[in-house]
């Protein structure tokens, strides 16, 4: 479940999952809801163990020139335009670089953690997700999916692959280059040129 914050009580110059400095305490912090009362938010301490929790004024409050553009509860996908698997934020803490801690459900029902560099992360919502087309195709031998992009430039473009082809199994016609389709039916026509027999699976 998304984590969703509570009303800043600080008219929106700050908000929760930001991570900011606090005056007078060591370290960075990460604000996590407001109040008790006005002008007050309650703060922890971003690291991965040993959280230390204080209520601060806003006033007290002085941001990051390198703060992360991720935060708790963002749901994330690596910034590569293959990623199919998106996480959810659970916290970000400064490991020599910003590092979230994020987590996926397995196939299996099982919940796996994970770290990784926020700049391979970008930010996408559940109904990009779920409007993304991810298609299985198969003709005679040939087991393969169509895939639609959701993250980069390549964001709506679709890539085949085929089970016979090595590697990755990305389905190409310029030698070793990835080749993205700008539609659907245009990766319909590379599968079919696949399946028919012309073509020879590459990885990129």
């Amino acid at each position: 479940m998304l984590w969703t914050p509570d009303a800043p009580p600080d008219g929106g110059m700050f908000s929760a999952g930001e991570i900011v400095e606090v005056e007078g305490r060591p370290g960075e912090w990460e604000l996590m809801k407001p109040g008790p009362g006005p002008g007050v938010w309650t703060v922890e301490s971003a690291r991965l163990e040993d959280r230390v929790s204080a209520k601060v004024s806003v006033s007290a409050l002085q941001r990051l020139a390198d703060a992360p553009h991720i935060r708790r509860g963002d749901l994330v996908m690596q910034r590569y335009p293959e990623q199919e698997r998106a996480a959810v934020v659970g916290a970000v803490v400064r490991l020599g670089q910003w590092v979230a801690v994020k987590s996926y459900t397995l196939p299996d029902g099982g919940v796996c953690q994970a770290l990784d560099s926020v700049d391979r992360l970008e930010v996408v919502t559940a109904e990009q997700l779920a409007a993304a087309i991810r298609l299985d195709v198969v003709h005679g031998t040939h087991v393969g999916r169509i895939v639609q992009a959701v993250v980069t430039a390549r964001a709506g473009q679709f890539r085949v692959v085929c089970r016979c082809a090595p590697g990755a199994g990305e389905i190409c016609r310029n030698g070793r280059k990835v080749t993205w389709c700008p539609s659907l039916d245009s990766a319909h026509q590379l599968w079919d040129w696949h399946v028919s027999g012309h073509a020879v699976g590459s990885v990129a």
